[in-house]
């Protein structure tokens, strides 16, 4: 595993949306892009794990945000600063200022109409950083150090059961809202 580049695609993860109508921004989608110690979808060969450690010493400062793992369709990258990533207690903390292109109009309303529920996420595994068990005639992997972060994706199919997303009040509704206060 140590070369190749893996999908994990998360259902355990919580996404917001937030409008923001200015340079270039349409929005904000933030959430989890996973949480640790989660199962993935019991579906597919084996139900993985990502433990709490794993993201120590990991440099994600050129991580992206893509569309369904296609390195086409960007939604934002570390190093632009329109994606914000943070390891926490909880998991892979995100946020995306959703750039106003063709993809990131579609993702964002997309995300809105609830069309699109989870994240998913590439990475390389550090040589020995998993470990595998059998529970209940099923291989368990549970990751426990990643070599290399590439990637968060919007999806949707993610194979983490945990994943929603959530869409927050938009920033025109709230514009809109004290606008009409202001009046009454």
């Amino acid at each position: 595993m140590d070369n190749q580049t893996e999908k994990n695609i998360g259902r355990n993860v919580t996404f917001d949306v937030k409008d923001k109508s200015s340079n270039g921004i349409i929005g904000e989608l933030s959430g989890y892009a996973l949480k640790f110690n989660k199962p993935s979808n019991e579906s597919g060969p084996f139900i993985e794990y990502i433990d709490s450690s794993a993201f120590d010493g990991v440099d994600l400062s050129k991580v992206l945000a893509l569309y369904d793992h296609d390195y086409a369709n960007i939604l934002g990258r570390v190093d632009a600063g329109t994606l914000k990533l943070e390891v926490n207690e909880i998991g892979l903390k995100f946020q995306i200022q959703v750039p106003d292109t063709t993809i990131g109009r579609d993702v964002y309303a997309n995300v809105k109409a609830g069309n699109l529920k989870g994240m998913s996420f590439g990475f390389k595994v550090a040589k020995g950083g998993d470990l595998w068990e059998r529970a209940n005639n099923k291989p368990i992997r549970v990751i426990t150090q990643i070599r290399q972060f590439l990637e968060i994706s919007v999806v949707s199919i993610p194979a983490y059961e945990d994943t929603n997303i959530v869409v927050t009040r938009s920033m025109r509704a709230l514009v809109d809202h004290k606008d009409r206060k202001s009046v009454v």
